[in-house]
């Protein structure tokens, strides 16, 4: 390999796996959240030739990219979970680097730079990577593709094969094809309009497939998300889609830059009419698209934003440093030169009010790492074993520990289920409850009831297996079952 090509490749190289370093020195190692955790034991149910409970209570939406991941990644054993979560953190370094070149692209190098710091220091953007949510990959797949448009427009197939990827991750990515099959409809022959029209029509048509294989419905994600969404009293009304939105973006691009995009906003519209055209144009039909999904009853949550924020972030950089790309006989270069320092100026006298929110962040983040190796580490308990294998299904008191403690027990579908009044699923044999009101109030929205349970006839369940973090309940049955070393007659089939 020449020198040239080294220093080619040594700024993407650094930035791309600097970045997944940089948010583990400030925030903590990574970790799977809830729908990760769901796709991970999704994966296993196929491996071991079972149904994934796609209509499992209060189960995530199914995302078919996610969980063929998931699937490829189960022959690592006990790595899986750290591969999966560490491939999400390079994907946020992909990110990070892709938004340079589009700034880059666009305008300068100036503006690149700025645009990938802005993305790189939103708590939520790191939040969302440290928890190894699929947006990440999703937006990185997004931005990928609008990078490869600004550098050849019409590019064709490679840009709907990228949104064919992220369509398997978000819906959003169908509208988004869709549209850009018919920018490229009046260049492109009969043929190639056909081939193009089948790759935009992938993401949906394989995620229905996915979907009916598994439940039956065609329809199952939207359904399923539909209705989780209204068991979880989220905002999903129409009406409530701008303030709801603007509140999204306010919390993840932050004080001040809610400010500097506007400014932004400004220069492009006034010196870069065709930037303009495709930053704003690209952030309106997802912050649209967005919205309008609220017709179909499916939520409204912040990180759903997280692709127009990136494009936000390049139009606040085009306010600060996009001067640089004028001629010097360009009128009023000095007057946008000032106001692009006053932006920036605002941004670094917030840095200390910044950095409070920064550490928030690390705490949260500490607490559902530390809680959830607690979690994964005392399923392999050989006490926990023990007692699984010989009691049958294990309650929780909340829904939020149940993919992560079955996939560790290699369980079957609702072997490890809520019990509580809405699920459906009566008290167990056994029941996981968090050791103490601060790990419950660390790991719980709400925090639930910490006494121990009871069985039918009034006898307390007792205290089997413990760790700082979470302990094992089992019934007096069940405790008289292990002592005999045969199955407890009251333990149900998984």
């Amino acid at each position: 390999m020449t020198g040239d090509r080294i220093r080619k490749l040594l700024p993407p190289v650094l930035v791309i796996l600097g970045t997944p370093l940089l948010l583990w020195l400030v925030y903590g190692p990574p970790y799977l959240n809830y729908d990760a955790s769901y796709s991970l034991v999704w994966a296993q149910d196929i491996a071991h030739g079972r149904t994934p409970d796609y209509v499992g209570f209060i189960a995530p939406t199914p995302h078919p990219l996610q969980t063929l991941i998931s699937y490829l990644a189960l022959p690592l054993g006990g790595a899986a979970e750290p591969a999966l979560a560490w491939g999400v953190m390079l994907c946020f370094g992909v990110i990070v680097w892709l938004v340079y070149l589009l700034g880059r692209d666009l305008l300068n190098n100036w503006v690149g730079a700025l645009a990938a710091i802005v993305v790189l220091t939103r708590p939520a953007f790191d939040r969302n990577a440290l928890a190894t949510y699929q947006d990440i990959p999703f937006v990185m797949f997004v931005i990928w593709a609008l990078v490869l448009e600004v550098r050849q427009p019409r590019r064709g197939w490679p840009v709907l094969a990228l949104l064919s990827l992220a369509g398997l991750l978000r819906p959003e990515a169908w509208v988004l094809a869709g549209l850009y099959w018919l920018y490229l409809f009046p260049a492109r022959t009969w043929k190639e309009r056909i081939w193009l029209a089948v790759l935009t029509a992938s993401g949906p048509v394989l995620w229905a497939i996915s979907d009916w294989a598994v439940t039956g419905d065609l329809l199952h994600s939207l359904h399923g998300t539909s209705d989780l969404a209204a068991l979880l009293d989220r905002p999903r009304q129409p009406e409530e889609a701008p303030l709801w939105t603007l509140r999204f973006f306010g919390f993840t691009l932050r004080e001040p830059l809610i400010l500097g995009v506007p400014i932004g906003c400004a220069y492009l519209w006034f010196c870069a009419r065709r930037e303009f055209k495709i930053l704003l144009g690209v952030a309106a039909i997802m912050t649209g698209v967005f919205m309008l999904t609220t017709i179909a009853g499916l939520p409204l949550i912040a990180r759903y934003v997280l692709t127009p924020t990136i494009v936000l972030a390049v139009v606040y950089a085009a306010g600060v440093f996009g001067w640089r790309s004028l001629p010097d006989d360009f009128p009023r270069k000095q007057m946008w030169k000032w106001i692009g320092v006053a932006s920036l100026a605002l941004s670094i006298v917030w840095i200390p009010w910044h950095i409070n929110v920064v550490n928030e962040t690390r705490q949260k983040v500490e607490n559902y790492e530390t809680i959830s190796t607690a979690l994964r580490n005392f399923a392999d308990d050989p006490r926990v074993v023990r007692f699984n294998e010989l009691c049958g299904r294990i309650s929780t008191t909340d829904h939020r520990p149940v993919p992560a403690f079955r996939y560790e027990l290699d369980g079957a579908p609702n072997s490890v289920q809520s019990d509580n009044k809405l699920s459906g699923y009566p008290l167990a044999e056994l029941a996981l409850y968090p050791a103490s009101r601060d790990v419950a109030n660390r790991f719980y929205s709400t925090i639930p009831d910490l006494t121990a349970p009871k069985n039918a006839d009034g006898e307390a369940y007792v205290v089997v297996a413990s760790n700082w973090a979470w302990k094992l309940y089992a019934s007096p049955d069940c405790v008289a079952a292990v002592k005999q070393g045969k199955p407890s007659a009251g333990a149900k089939p998984n």
